[in-house]
């Protein structure tokens, strides 16, 4: 990528990001074209190529950029020492939802990069996957369902709210970021009641 590209104006970088986000959050990468970019943001394709080189160069670059600044977000609002697993989700979905105020594609671009099929981009991005994987991973080892002791029982619960969430961002992605935080919240604390109540 052309060094060059954090010399153009804040404002012109987060459009150029987000108009890749977005494209590639709903085409994956097969199928996302820089023409999709261009029209997404109104910057000309010559431009796309001479800061990113080509399109693997774009995804690269946004890939790693999401990880770098997801993470970062993360670790400046998330409480770790939390051993609650909802209210540890809670805590996530908020700086999720703060992230989504500048960056309103980047959570789901995130969650369809787990399914890229693409082998030649999957291994371009391997080393930065294995962190992002490794790091949220470890944001939810030290939590728990208290109360439902039942192993896979956990598994489950934790499967169906992670499909709950992910449901609520691709329906309500055009939505304002608050309104879907407080949507996921209520999806949650939902959750929460209904297991907490169930285990007594």
């Amino acid at each position: 990528m052309n060094e060059k590209f954090f010399d153009l104006a804040r404002e012109k970088q987060d459009r150029m990001i987000n108009g890749a986000l977005e494209v590639f959050a709903k085409n994956g990468y097969k199928h996302a074209t820089t023409d999709d970019m261009v029209k997404a943001v109104g910057v000309s394709k010559g431009l796309w190529f001479h800061y990113f080189g080509s399109k693997e160069g774009i995804y690269t670059f946004v890939y790693d950029y999401s990880v770098k600044y997801m993470l970062l977000e993360l670790s400046t609002l998330v409480d770790e020492s939390e051993t609650n697993y909802f209210n540890m989700m809670l805590q996530v979905e908020q700086a999720k939802a703060r992230i989504r105020k500048n960056y309103p594609y980047m959570s789901r671009f995130l969650k369809t990069a787990e399914y890229e099929s693409d082998e030649g981009i999957i291994q371009k991005t391997a080393e930065v996957r294995q962190i992002y994987r490794e790091r949220m991973d470890n944001l939810l080892k030290g939590t728990e369902i208290e109360k439902v002791f039942d192993r896979a029982k956990r598994d489950r619960i934790k499967k169906m709210l992670s499909y709950s969430i992910d449901g609520i961002i691709w329906d309500k992605q055009e939505d304002a970021p608050d309104i879907v935080y407080r949507e996921i919240k209520a999806c949650i604390e939902l959750m929460r009641d209904m297991v907490q109540g169930s285990a007594r």
